[in-house]
């Protein structure tokens, strides 16, 4: 082969398991895996808080539950009070069901439960940021005056298990937060001890360092361009040397940096799994609207995932 083409030659991988990873993209359609009757008999109505006023007539639960349908099927609000309506009587189960204003209603405010198995070990967490697109002026301003709609945006930080492959830690800012800035706060997410933290170089920052510290974690992000050696005994300095040494390309290998790919293959599977944009208007609702979505990204993570192996390499 030519060394130009050898030059452009792509990893080309297999799906071991895929009898298995087939069944569970079956199961990502089943409703019951999405609205399971013993749970929600249970957990539909809401309790008492030992505040003041009435409880809530419908469960945090319930409410998710219902927008996890939503995002899972792609429908609006009145279509899921239609579906659940029908599974309920279905089912048999006498159980009333919010109306799609209520269920607009709570989502402002609704703290969402995003399903984390346990850990049997370290956690190797990486960690990267995207975005999703919201629209600002309305359908009604393009009509009358022929403006186009002002594509505006929200950015989602994701903390990924580098072995589970599950989202541990979420956070949604608007796009004026870079990504360091948002860094701490997903860490303190992550329940339990971390081995090591992947980062691409917008984590390099004194920060990052110090909070990958003082969680007993290693920091593996690539210095940025004509960075300069820190204080003596600053592991930035390490990274520093050993790319002088060996390179990029024996650094990111040695330190084990390629599970950096999953967090980019967790940003890809939230926008193909749902749509890429957002479609509520208020931020508040799109910050829940997110977490709905990653919640119901893990559950589908938990039913299988594939497992590749590089068989050879094929020109691009």
């Amino acid at each position: 082969m030519p060394k130009s083409q050898a030059a452009k030659a792509e990893d080309k991988y297999r799906v071991t398991n895929w009898p298995d990873y087939d069944r569970a993209l079956v199961r990502r359609g089943d409703v019951t895996v999405w609205f399971e009757e013993d749970f929600l008999r249970h957990h539909w109505h809401g309790k008492a808080t030992g505040n003041r006023g009435k409880p809530l007539k419908y469960s945090d639960t319930a409410i998710q539950t219902l927008l996890m349908l939503k995002a899972v099927f792609g429908l609006p609000y009145r279509a899921v009070e239609g579906l659940a309506g029908s599974l309920m009587r279905l089912m048999g189960v006498a159980l009333p069901v919010p109306d799609h204003t209520q269920m607009s209603r709570r989502a402002k405010r609704l703290e969402v439960a995003i399903p984390r198995r346990e850990r049997s070990g370290p956690v190797h967490l990486v960690v990267d940021s995207t975005g999703l697109k919201i629209y600002g002026e309305g359908e009604w301003k393009v009509r009358q005056h022929g403006a186009g709609k002002r594509r505006t945006w929200r950015k989602v930080h994701l903390a990924v298990d580098g072995n589970a492959k599950d989202v541990i830690g979420v956070e949604v800012t608007t796009v004026e937060w870079a990504d360091g800035e948002v860094f701490e706060g997903l860490v303190e997410q992550v329940e339990g001890p971390m081995e090591q933290i992947d980062g691409d170089g917008a984590y390099d920052t004194r920060s990052a360092y110090e909070v990958a510290v003082s969680r007993e974690a290693r920091l593996v992000v690539p210095p940025r361009d004509n960075a300069v050696p820190w204080e003596d005994g600053h592991p930035r300095n390490d990274a520093l040397r050993q790319i002088a040494e060996q390179g990029m390309a024996a650094w990111k290998k040695a330190t084990g940096y390629h599970c950096r790919s999953l967090a980019e293959n967790a940003m890809y599977r939230l926008k193909q799994l749902f749509d890429g944009s957002l479609a509520s208007r208020l931020f508040e609702t799109q910050v829940t609207e997110v977490h709905v979505r990653i919640a119901a990204m893990n559950v589908m993570t938990y039913l299988g995932m594939p497992i590749s192996v590089r068989v050879g390499r094929v020109p691009s």
